[in-house]
């Protein structure tokens, strides 16, 4: 019983520690330290007048280690780019006259316009910077300077690539996968609320735009997952493992099946908790279905987070229809319940897609842990 009990506790403390990203930032943590040690001991021994600055190639490999390879030589080659912009920027400034005031605000001044361009990227950030280490570090020695400096970093850049590309290289996969689940709980939650609303029938817009903003920003999350797990595939020598490329579609799919779920929920959020009546009846459900509808609700979000089988959806919409048949109210009066009808039949269809062909031993569910209903 002891044993089983340490061995519990120690399968929730892993799960945990990656499923928080606690796994990744140390192995990133890890390797960037390893990566700076190593770039400082080829730098003591670099020929020539570099071998004067060591101190900027740990620097360089820090640059390097990003959470995916690409981004990090995409970060490297930017940073190089801007600081061999800022010591030409330099250059010209003390080719004018000798540093001082009029000279230092020149090179920051026409750092900061050239590190305006996009195509920096990281590197914008470098042009005024380097500029200003050439002017005021390397001063009477700024030529020394400017060649240390650069081969310094580039030393560096090299090793942290080079100990990110070996060691371990990072697929954010998981990451991606976790905050989809994420978002699926947040979705079934507002879908909760809004049922809440419809059978209080209470509004308070200001809570929902609050809602409404938490839903957003779990979507613009997800995306931004989505996004560095297709990167992180890039120039990865673990991105040609059997079935990475599968799991990569499948991810993307999944995403975009709950983000167009997400459009439909903020139809529906218009609808029953935002909006006010337009005319006689128009602009929110007609009351009449409002225990319908949020029946409908409830069981939507039990079957986005797998407490519910998914026929769960389809039998709570079939119920509005067959209200919306029986009703004798005037068309307009049940035009607004006709446009919730619409919004939910999407979100089925929605999930559904999601959950097409769904290989759960790659990664989490996508409504959760709980996918053994019976459909």
């Amino acid at each position: 019983m002891g044993f089983e009990h340490v061995a519990g506790v120690g399968t929730r403390v892993w799960r945990w520690s990656r499923t928080s990203g606690t796994q990744p930032r140390l192995l990133h943590a890890g390797k960037a330290a390893f990566a700076a040690c190593l770039a400082w001991f080829i730098a003591r021994h670099v020929p020539g007048v570099a071998s004067d600055y060591p101190y900027y190639a740990p620097l360089g490999a820090v640059v390097a280690m990003q959470t995916t390879v690409f981004a990090g030589l995409r970060s490297g080659i930017q940073t190089l780019v801007g600081i061999g912009l800022g010591i030409v920027i330099a250059g010209f400034t003390m080719w004018i006259g000798d540093p001082g005031f009029i000279a230092i605000a020149l090179a920051v001044g026409i750092g900061v316009l050239v590190g305006g361009f996009r195509i920096l990227g990281e590197g914008s950030s470098w042009v005024s910077t380097a500029a200003l280490f050439v002017l005021l570090v390397g001063g009477a020695h700024a030529e020394g300077y400017s060649l240390g400096y650069l081969v310094q970093m580039a030393v560096g850049v090299a090793v942290g690539l080079l100990v990110n590309f070996l060691v371990f290289p990072p697929l954010r996969f998981w990451d991606a996968e976790h905050r989809i689940d994420a978002v699926n709980e947040v979705l079934a939650d507002h879908l909760d609320g809004l049922a809440a609303v419809l059978e209080a029938d209470e509004r308070d817009e200001k809570a929902w735009d609050r809602q409404q903003d938490r839903l957003d920003r779990a979507i613009a999350d997800v995306r931004s997952r989505v996004s560095i797990a297709h990167e992180s595939r890039k120039l990865n020598p673990r991105g040609a493992l059997r079935g990475s490329r599968a799991r990569l579609q499948q991810d993307g799919a999944r995403f975009r099946a709950l983000e167009r779920a997400a459009w439909y929920t903020t139809d529906l959020t218009e609808l029953v908790a935002r909006s006010g009546p337009v005319s006689d009846g128009l602009g929110r459900p007609d009351p009449a279905f409002a225990e319908p509808l949020a029946k409908a609700f409830r069981e939507l979000a039990c079957m986005i987070r797998g407490e519910c089988p998914e026929s769960a959806g389809d039998d709570a919409i079939a119920e509005v229809e067959r209200a919306l048949d029986a009703s004798k109210e005037d068309p307009s009066h049940v035009a607004v319940t006709s446009a919730a009808l619409v919004s939910l039949r999407g979100i089925v269809e929605s999930e559904r897609r999601a959950t097409e062909d769904l290989d759960t031993s790659t990664g989490p569910s996508a409504f959760g842990h709980r996918r053994d209903v019976r459909r």
